[in-house]
C-alpha cells in the first residue's frame, strides 16, 4: 500500500520540479541580457550602466572620470591662492574592471543563479566606486614650486658702501610654506571634498625671521683685512680681465656662517661676462685664454682674508710661480678644480670692497674688530727647496732654414715654498703654517729650423778648352799703403725679452 503511494507522490513532484524549471527558464530567457549587455541594477558611482554595451559603459565611465578630475583646487597661501585641477595636480582613476563585472552579471552560472543575480541586482543595485590618486612626490613638488613661490622670502638687513661711508638697510620677516603638513592637507582635502566642485585648502605656512637684524648688520664697520698687488696696465686685456672680475666681487656681503666662492662670483669666463684672452698657463707652457689673469684678482683677496684672520676653506697654489706675490702667498683659480673659498666665521656680516686703478688692484675686508688693540699679524713665505728646470726642450719646424732659432718660452724655475703665520700679543710670539705649496720647474721651449738646404744645379759642360795666350808681361806691383787702424768693434747689446704677463691655469687661473 505504502509503495502504491510513494508512486504518485514522486510523479507530482517529478511534475512541479519540472514546472518550475521550464518556468525559471522561461522567466530567465525573458529577462536575460544579451552578452555584450550590462543588466539592470548596476551603477559606477552615480552612472547607471543598466543596459549599455561595453563601449557605451567605458565611455560613461571615462567621461564621469574626466569631469572629477577637472575638479578644481584651490590653495590659500597666506591670501594669495594657487589655483590647479586635479589632473594637472596629477591625480589619475586607478585601474579597474568594473565594467567586465557588470558584464558577467546574470550570464556566468547555471540559470536558476542567473536569475536569481539578475532579481537581486534589480531589486539592490550593485554599485561600483572608482578611485583616485596622486603619487606624493606630484603633490608635494605642487607644494614646492608654485605654493611657495607665494612666500617672500625674510630679508636680511644689508650692508653698502656709499660715498666712502658703510650703511645699513633694515631687515624684513619672511613666510614659508611647510611642504610635508600642506601636501597632506591637500590630499586630505581632496578625499573629504568629494563631492564640491571646488576643493579649498589652507597652506601651512610659518613665519620667516631674518638672520642678520640692522642693529647686527651696522656692527660690520671696521676695515679688518686689506691687500694690494700691482700689475701691467699696459697688457689691456689682462687688466680688464683683473678689473671685470674685481667688479664681480666688489660690493658683495658674507652673513655669518656662509662661504664665499670666488670661482662662483666671476664665473663664466667669457667674453658675454666681460672677459678677454690673455695670457695663461696650461700644461706648463704659457697659452692665451679669455679670462687669463684672473688669479691676481683671487690671490689678491686671499692675502686680505689671510690680514683679516677669517676661516680659509680652500686655496690651490698655480703650477707655477708668479711675480705678484711671493711663493705660497698665492691663490689660483682653474676650471671646477681649483677654487678659493672663505667662510664668514664672525657674528656680523663681511662686505667685500674692491677695484683696480692704475696698476694696482686692491680688496678690502670690513667687519667688526674684535682683536686686541696690541696684536700684531705678519705672514712669512718659506722657500723650502728649489727645482731647476732641466734640459731644453727643442721643436724642429721643416719650415724654417736650419739657421733659424727662437726662444718660444723662457724656463721656470720650480719651488717647494711654506707660508707662515707670525702673531705677536701680549709679548708672546706665535708661528704657525698656514699652507705649503708646491710649483714645478718648467724647461725652455725653443723651436730651430730643420729645412733641408737646396743644392745648386752643376754647371753645363764645356766643349775642350782652347789654350789660352801667354800673358804678357806686366809692370811691378805697387806696394799698398799699410792700412789704418780701426777702432775696437763694440759688443752687440742683446735685447731684453719681457717674460709673459703673469699667467693662469687653463680656465683663467693667474
Amino acid at each position: 500500500m505504502n509503495k502504491a503511494r510513494k508512486g504518485p507522490a514522486f510523479v507530482v513532484i517529478l511534475i512541479m520540479i519540472l514546472l518550475i524549471t521550464a518556468y525559471v527558464y522561461a522567466a530567465y530567457q525573458m529577462v536575460k541580457p544579451d552578452d555584450n549587455i550590462i543588466c539592470d541594477g548596476v551603477f559606477v558611482e552615480s552612472i547607471n550602466l543598466s543596459g549599455m554595451t561595453r563601449e557605451q559603459a567605458a565611455e560613461a565611465v571615462k567621461k564621469y572620470s574626466d569631469k572629477y578630475l577637472q575638479r578644481t583646487l584651490e590653495v590659500d597661501v597666506n591670501g594669495k591662492t594657487v589655483t590647479t585641477t586635479l589632473e594637472e595636480l596629477g591625480y589619475r582613476c586607478e585601474d579597474h574592471d568594473y565594467i567586465e563585472q557588470a558584464l558577467q552579471i546574470g550570464k556566468g552560472n547555471n540559470p536558476f543563479t542567473n536569475y536569481a543575480q539578475i532579481r537581486d541586482t534589480a531589486a539592490k543595485p550593485v554599485v561600483y566606486n572608482l578611485k583616485y590618486d596622486c603619487p606624493e612626490k606630484d603633490i608635494r613638488e605642487f607644494v614646492k614650486n608654485k605654493c611657495k613661490k607665494k612666500c617672500t622670502k625674510a630679508k636680511n638687513a644689508k650692508v653698502k658702501m656709499q660715498d666712502g661711508v658703510l650703511t645699513y638697510t633694515d631687515a624684513k620677516e619672511g613666510s614659508t610654506v611647510q611642504v610635508d603638513s600642506t601636501a597632506e592637507r591637500i590630499r586630505k582635502s581632496v578625499e573629504e571634498q568629494e563631492k564640491e566642485e571646488i576643493i579649498r585648502v589652507k597652506a601651512d605656512v610659518k613665519i620667516q625671521e631674518p638672520t642678520v637684524t640692522k642693529d647686527q648688520a651696522s656692527r660690520c664697520k671696521d676695515k679688518i683685512g686689506s691687500f694690494q698687488t700691482s700689475f701691467n696696465a699696459g697688457n689691456v686685456s689682462r687688466s680688464r680681465n683683473l678689473a671685470n672680475a674685481a667688479r664681480l666681487i666688489n660690493d658683495h656681503v658674507i652673513y655669518p656662517g656662509e662661504t664665499f666662492s670666488v670661482h662662483d662670483t666671476i664665473s663664466p669666463l667669457t667674453e658675454e661676462n666681460g672677459y678677454y684672452a690673455a695670457p695663461s698657463y696650461s700644461n706648463g707652457e704659457v697659452v692665451d685664454s679669455i679670462g687669463g689673469g684672473v688669479c691676481q684678482v683671487s690671490t689678491t683677496l686671499y692675502n686680505a682674508v689671510l690680514k683679516a684672520e677669517l676661516e680659509i676653506v680652500e686655496r690651490s697654489p698655480h703650477s707655477m710661480v708668479v711675480s705678484y706675490v711671493k711663493p705660497s702667498m698665492d691663490a689660483a683659480i682653474a676650471g671646477d678644480y681649483k677654487d678659493f673659498k672663505f667662510r664668514n666665521n664672525t657674528e656680523v656680516p663681511i662686505y667685500i670692497e674692491g677695484g683696480t686703478y692704475s696698476g694696482t688692484i686692491y680688496f678690502n675686508l670690513y667687519g667688526e674688530e674684535t682683536r686686541s688693540e696690541d696684536r700684531e699679524v705678519t705672514f712669512e713665505s718659506e722657500t723650502i727647496q728649489t727645482i731647476q728646470p732641466g734640459a731644453d726642450k727643442i721643436t724642429y719646424d721643416k719650415t724654417k732654414p736650419a739657421s733659424y732659432t727662437e726662444v718660444t718660452q723662457e724656463a721656470h724655475i720650480g719651488y717647494k715654498a711654506v707660508l707662515w703665520k707670525i702673531v705677536t700679543e701680549n709679548g708672546k710670539t706665535e708661528k704657525t703654517q698656514i699652507n705649503s705649496s708646491t710649483y714645478q720647474a718648467v724647461p725652455r721651449y725653443i723651436t730651430k729650423g730643420a729645412a733641408k738646404a737646396t743644392p745648386k744645379p752643376s754647371a753645363r759642360p764645356t766643349e775642350k778648352p782652347k789654350a789660352t795666350a801667354k800673358p804678357k808681361a806686366t809692370t811691378k806691383p805697387k806696394v799698398t799703403p799699410k792700412a789704418k787702424a780701426t777702432t775696437k768693434p763694440q759688443a752687440a747689446v742683446a735685447p731684453a725679452v719681457e717674460e709673459p704677463a703673469d699667467s693662469t691655469e687653463p680656465t683663467g687661473q693667474q
